[in-house]
């Protein structure tokens, strides 16, 4: 693996690039419509990351098909040789899978910006709405006194804000 010194972003034609035929992920047309909403508003901030063997796109595909949409010629990237980087787009996808939103500050941003402010009502409101009311929730718990909070307190699933619910847990010898 290289180490960070030696990581360069290159521009690169996006003809001489594939398509990963065996990506971890797969995109649906309103997906890749973000991601080229994404690209329109804030340019590429992240290069795609590519076998340089090969020129396939390893991570970053999605981005690859906006960009072809967008009829850009060229992009960012960063080449590896992929035989000592395997693995690294299942770890990439996992970590963002498993990374959860900083419920405190999204309240207050969807308020002023507003859920579709960039074209996700359809995809976001939902999300937003949970979110927006998991905060007053959590706002309403902090005006309680200590001990309603403790009798009250259920806790929640960090990703969609349901109950946990309590499993028992059986040893068998």
């Amino acid at each position: 693996m290289k180490d960070k010194k030696d990581i360069e972003i290159t521009k690169v034609k996006l003809n001489e690039l594939k398509l990963d035929l065996a990506n971890l992920r797969g995109h649906k047309d309103s997906e890749i419509d973000l991601i080229v909403r994404s690209l329109t508003i804030f340019g590429q901030f992240k290069p795609l990351i590519v076998d340089k063997a090969t020129m396939t796109v390893k991570i970053g595909n999605g981005r690859l098909m906006a960009m072809r949409k967008m009829g850009w010629t060229e992009c960012d990237a960063i080449l590896l040789d992929w035989s000592e980087s395997k693995g690294m787009e299942v770890i990439d996808n996992r970590l963002n899978e498993m990374s959860s939103w900083v419920d405190k500050a999204t309240d207050k941003w969807f308020a002023e910006k507003g859920a579709d402010w960039w074209g996700f009502d359809e995809e976001m409101a939902p999300k937003v709405e949970k979110i927006v009311e998991r905060n007053a929730k959590m706002k309403e718990k902090e005006q309680l006194p200590e001990q309603a909070k403790k009798e009250k307190e259920v806790p929640l699933c960090p990703c969609c804000g349901k109950p946990l619910k309590k499993k028992e847990r059986m040893i068998l010898d």
